[in-house]
Formats: structure tokens, sequence, C-alpha cells
């Protein structure tokens, strides 16, 4: 079977979820691991369709295939290709259109903290005069922890999503290994099999062997004997003459 076809289908399959996962208005974390783990997969899906290809030009009668078909194959990579990068543009685009909305958020929260601050302040202690900058120096803090846990948090939405990504290429190893097991197995029944068909077959010609050795002196008794009969004849023959 040619695995061009069967890997082509997964392939767009794969894009059609990301462009669902595109479709969608905010982005989670939930949505951005879902992004990460389809759009590796998407990767590694065009790598296998690449050696397919190498493969189909290199034995192109193993697979009956023509000069047309292998480059209708190679536009396809093409497409493909430029089909992740739009794919990448747009969640790109996304991810910069969601901070953007959320920004305003981002500055409400350390300042209402800095005037509640504030206020507590001037009420425990009203005879310490007010300072002007006490607010800048507040909401320069505030941004600060908030960018830092923002960075811990995109850190951590990193790190699960290559924590899952090689999760998935163990699983993917182990399968693979169980199947090289299975046919390690049954190519050891394969060569039991040839084995034992060759001992059958050994035997075989050794008994035709035998077999044609008994007929050829037998052969060689009944022409004996049919010359032994021909000679006596000949004698009576001569004796009676």
């Amino acid at each position: 079977m040619d695995p061009f076809n069967e890997v082509k289908e997964d392939a767009w399959n794969t894009v059609s979820n990301l462009e669902g996962i595109l479709a969608t208005s905010s982005i989670t974390p939930e949505v951005i691991l879902d992004y990460n783990n389809n759009y590796q997969e998407l990767l590694e899906i065009y790598e296998d369709l690449k050696q397919a290809h190498t493969i189909g030009q290199q034995q192109p009668e193993k697979f009956h295939l023509t000069t047309q078909d292998n480059y209708n194959r190679k536009a396809i990579l093409k497409d493909l290709e430029s089909k992740i990068s739009d794919i990448q543009l747009q969640w790109n685009h996304l991810q910069s259109d969601n901070s953007r909305s959320s920004t305003p958020l981002m500055n409400r929260k350390p300042r209402d903290v800095t005037t509640m601050s504030n206020r507590i302040s001037q009420d425990g202690n009203e005879s310490i005069p007010e300072n002007p900058f006490s607010d800048v120096a507040n909401l320069e803090t505030g941004l600060t922890q908030f960018q830092q846990q923002q960075l811990i948090q995109e850190q951590d939405l990193h790190l699960d999503s290559i924590h899952d990504t090689m999760r998935n290429l163990n699983q993917q190893a182990m399968m693979m290994g169980n199947e090289l097991e299975e046919q390690g197995i049954m190519l050891d029944e394969l060569d039991n099999e040839i084995d034992t068909v060759a001992n059958k077959v050994q035997r075989g010609l050794k008994r035709m062997n035998h077999v044609l050795e008994k007929n050829r002196e037998t052969a060689s008794n009944w022409c004996i004997g049919i010359l032994t009969v021909a000679l006596c004849i000949l004698l009576i023959l001569v004796i009676a003459l």
C-alpha cells in the first residue's frame, strides 16, 4: 500500500483541527496546549510525507507511479508547507490581538491596589506628607509583579506542552518497539517454516533420486534378460539348422 496517500489524509485532518482552533475568540491555556499538540503533529506528518515522496521517487515501479504522479505530490507538499506557514501567522496574530485586548485589564488592577494603599496610609498617619511619586512607584511595582506572574504562567504552559510532546513521543516509541518485536517474532517463525520446507524438499529429492536409481537398475536387468533370451533362441536355431 502507498504510504503517501495514508499520511496525506492525516495531514489535512490535522489542518482542519488547527483551523477550528484558530476560529476561537479567546485564548485559554487549554487552547494553547491543544494548538501546540496539533501543530507539532502536523510538522511530524509533513516530514513523513516528504519521506514518502522521496521513497516514491526512488521506487516508482513499486507503487505504480508515473512522472505526473510525482509532480502532483510535489505540488501537494508545497501547498501543505504554505498552509503550515499561514496557520502559524494566523496564530501569531490571534495571540497579539488577545494580548492587546487584555492590556486595559492589566493596567487597571495595579491602579486599584495603589489607590487603596494610599488611602490606608493616609488614614493611618495623617501627619506624613503626601508623596506625589508614590502612585507611580506602586504602579510600576504592580506591573512588574504582574509581568513576572504572566512570564511564569507562559513558561509553565511551554513546559506542559513540552511534557505532553515528550509523552506522545514516548508512547509512539513504545508502539514502534512493540511492532518491531512482533515483526521479529513473525520473521523468526517464517525462518523456521522456511527451514522446515527446505528439509522436506531435500527429503523429497533424496526419495526421487532413490526411485530413479532403482528404475535404472530394473531397466538394466530387463535388457540383459531380453538379450539372454535372444541369444538362446539364436543358438537353438543354429543347432537346429
